[in-house]
């Protein structure tokens, strides 16, 4: 009752004082025009169509509305749309590239290969399989969609929890460009451009490129090393060609290169204490290996303990590998063919990744829980789309096949507790260390329909389904550090199918304002648990995890369009959970849980007067497992009740703004612009280590721009996180065996300013 009590007070400040900001970032009526919000175009049912059309919870924000908002990532979009959570430096891994991606409570905390995302990624139509390399950089993007609840009939599996739909900015037939320099807090170096050329009158072609640059803010004490440093280049190639009304091709290769160090990680509890069940492995580690190195902790005294807390979450004594390295590209080819009575939709795309990343976990000068990974993932996929209208365009559909391979390879170590071995120590538990080779074979094959049909000129009636089917094939050859001892050297295959059903009726109650309710089905993949750190018996079968939400919604337009009014209430039955447990040594996965999720969301849009824009948005989500299962190996101990909630999944979620443009002719004009988001307390880990968790928090920013009176430049300066809040990312404790506690922390404050040209 008290974080609803401090919501409603923040909501209340925020109607008085953020009062305005745009819908889905549309251009600003200009002086003497009417106070009216654009139609949003959305892709959520796989064709474009109005927002408010659309019977689907969706938050929309297009290029001028991520400018104006200063969104460098894709997971900036958590503060401006409600009831999700994208977080970088998922939990053990590391690197600042690897997303945790919830919606409504659903999704994915583990950043491995052999893991699926529970939120689907999608870039200009083609499925980012890894949540690895997915916190991708929004340059040159056109619009950024998050589809809320299951998108299992037309996105298919790992859509559970949803969808991120990222569309990049397309060529087009006019010579046009643009060039930004930013600057700003920790050396900050940013420079994104792109040039579009026409080629003729059926070739158009648009060339992006950034290079984005920062020192880290983070600091290793005893190296001088940082941490959560930017050093990124990237570049996409766009080619279209339209040879007649009935044709188009769309071409497109990208490649991004990061040279970073790791995320920002801190110790938060070290040494031995109650409820730590004796820390065996650092009870024996400073009694028998802490003694033979040259080593000192703050306090003078040999070993790990608490005096190698700093205090401070952006400062570590951590000395271990700091690297946070990505490449990755990739090349497609979409056509659109007319074919009279039907549309023909082809998209093709292979991708590449490679990504090194590292984590000092004892953040100590000690080898006591260092981790590594060098992993390679390649994919090919194919989806054939067949749409039209028919029975007098009173039916509108969609349907398809889609074909996806990948093969991925994930080299590296864990080293725990490294040197606890005979003869130092002449009894167990000693270092259960392994060097790691995993590689991952999976395919997925599918078909899918879905059409709405219109009963009456009000009425229309949905029904759609998928059928998908995965093949996966895991060899893992894991192996003792210290004897050799072959933990696993084995391979395991399965498969799976699924059936995804959606039903939905909307009604147009008047031309502003469609009401709908909707059931339908979403389903994650099943694997196998390839940590396996005893012997092969931990490397168990997991199957996939299901999903069946029931929503309600209106989407509705007031005063000639000067307000916009979205809503939607859902009501979620979760099963065979895929929960996912990393308490080294116990690091596994089960479907050991059931779970009900219910809540709402409301979004506001208001344009009271031209230049004058307003936006406001809650989520709630009410959570609770019904059923609690059990591990599927002996060493498999679940650390949750039924008391416990679920991961990544705040109670309340909420954002609101305001932006003003001021026109003072001759002179330019002026915008002026303020955000605030809040999240309620936020569980980074399955057993809610309280710890771990994040405390209730408020994300305030603001910026001012001016735009020369031809509107070709734009000088712009801005501050981010202006009350310096302390965000936990991701956190972990392996207290029972290792007794440590870690975490990694976003951002502090920032400022910078941006220089920008265009023509």
């Amino acid at each position: 009752m008290r974080e609803r009590s401090k919501l409603a007070l923040r909501l209340l400040a925020g109607a008085a004082a953020l009062s305005g900001a745009t819908y889905g970032g549309a251009a600003f009526a200009q002086a003497g025009e009417p106070a009216v919000i654009e139609e949003v175009v959305v892709t959520a049912r796989r064709r474009e169509e109005s927002l408010q059309d659309t019977p689907v919870a969706v938050t929309a924000l297009s290029a001028q509305a991520l400018e104006a908002r200063g969104v460098e990532n894709i997971a900036e979009v958590a503060k401006f749309a409600p009831n999700i959570r994208f977080d970088n430096a998922a939990q053990l891994s590391g690197g600042n590239y690897n997303a945790t991606v919830f919606i409504r409570g659903v999704g994915q905390n583990d950043f491995a290969l052999f893991s699926d995302p529970g939120v689907g990624v999608y870039v200009d139509g083609v499925y980012f399989a890894r949540s690895i390399g997915a916190m991708l950089d929004a340059f040159d993007v056109e619009r950024i969609e998050v589809l809320r609840g299951p998108q299992g009939t037309l996105f298919g599996k790992n859509t559970i929890g949803g969808a991120v739909l990222v569309t990049s900015a397309q060529p087009t037939n006019e010579l046009s460009g643009r060039g930004e320099v930013t600057i700003g807090r920790f050396d900050r170096q940013d420079f994104k451009a792109y040039i579009n050329v026409p080629l003729g009158d059926q070739l158009a072609a648009r060339l992006s490129v950034a290079s984005l640059n920062r020192d880290g803010y983070a600091k290793r004490l005893l190296t001088g090393d940082d941490l959560g440093d930017r050093n990124t280049d990237a570049a996409r190639l766009q080619v279209r060609w339209t040879p007649s009304e009935a044709l188009e091709v769309n071409l497109a290769g990208d490649y991004t290169r990061a040279r970073e160090h790791s995320a920002p990680n801190t110790l938060l509890v070290a040494g031995n204490r109650p409820g730590f069940n004796g820390a065996p492995f650092l009870l024996n580690y400073n009694r028998f290996v802490a003694p033979t190195l040259p080593i000192r902790a703050p306090d003078g005294q040999i070993g790990i303990n608490p005096s190698w807390i700093t205090g401070d979450p952006y400062a570590t004594y951590g000395t271990g590998p700091n690297v946070n390295d990505l490449d990755t590209w990739g090349v497609s080819g979409t056509v659109d063919w007319s074919l009279g009575a039907v549309d023909f939709k082809s998209i093709t795309a292979y991708r590449h990744l490679k990504a090194a990343f590292a984590r000092d976990g004892d953040n100590t000068p000690y080898v006591f829980r260092h981790t590594f990974n060098y992993d390679k993932q390649s994919q090919f996929s194919q989806e054939f789309q067949l749409s039209g209208l028919s029975f007098d365009e009173r039916l509108t559909w969609v349907a398809g096949l889609y074909y996806f391979t990948e093969d991925g390879r994930d080299e590296g170590y864990a080293h725990l507790a490294l040197g606890l071995q005979p003869p130092l120590a002449t009894a167990p538990p000693f270092s259960p260390s392994v060097n790691i080779l995993t590689e991952v074979e999976n395919t997925t094959l599918a078909a899918f329909a879905q059409g709405s049909f219109a009963v009456t000129d009000q009425l229309s009636l949905t029904l759609g389904a998928r059928w998908n089917r995965d093949e996966k094939t895991y060899y893992l050859d894991h192996r003792r550090i210290w004897d050799g001892f072959v933990v696993a050297n084995t391979s395991r295959s399965g498969e799976w199918d699924s059936f995804t059903p959606k039903v939905g009726a909307e009604f147009k109650a008047t031309e502003d304002v469609m009401l709908y309710v909707s059931a339908g089905k979403g389903f994650k993949s099943g694997g196998f648990n390839a940590r396996p750190l005893a012997d092969e018996t931990e490397v168990t079968a997991y199957e996939p995890e299901t999903i069946w939400t029931y929503e309600a919604g209106a989407k509705t337009s007031w005063f000639d369009r000067r307000l916009i009014v979205n809503a939607a209430a859902f009501w979620s039955t979760y099963e065979d959970i895929q929960l996912t447990v990393n308490q080294t040594p116990r690091n596994f996965v089960a479907n050991a849980a059931e779970a009900e999720l219910k809540g709402f969301e409301v979004e506001l849009f208001a344009r009271p007067v031209p230049g004058l824009d307003i936006n406001m948005a809650v989520g709630h989500l009410d959570h609770e497992y019904t059923a609690i299962g059990q591990g599927l190996g002996p060493t498999q101990i679940l650390p949750i009740t039924l008391s416990h909630k679920l991961v990544k999944a705040p109670e309340w979620t909420a954002n609101a703004g305001i932006q003003y443009r001021l026109d003072l002719g001759d002179t330019g004009a002026f915008t002026f612009r303020a955000d605030a988001a809040y999240f309620s307390r936020i569980y980074n880990d399955i057993a809610n280590d309280p710890e771990l968790s994040q405390k209730p928090y408020t994300l305030l920013s603001a910026r001012v721009a001016w735009d020369s009176p031809d509107e070709l430049w734009r000088v712009s300066i801005f501050g981010e996180n202006l009350g310096d809040e302390q965000v936990k990312v991701s956190g972990n404790a392996s207290s029972a065996a290792f007794g440590l506690k870690e975490a990694a922390y976003g951002p502090p404050r920032t400022w910078g300013a941006t220089l920008a040209r265009k023509f």
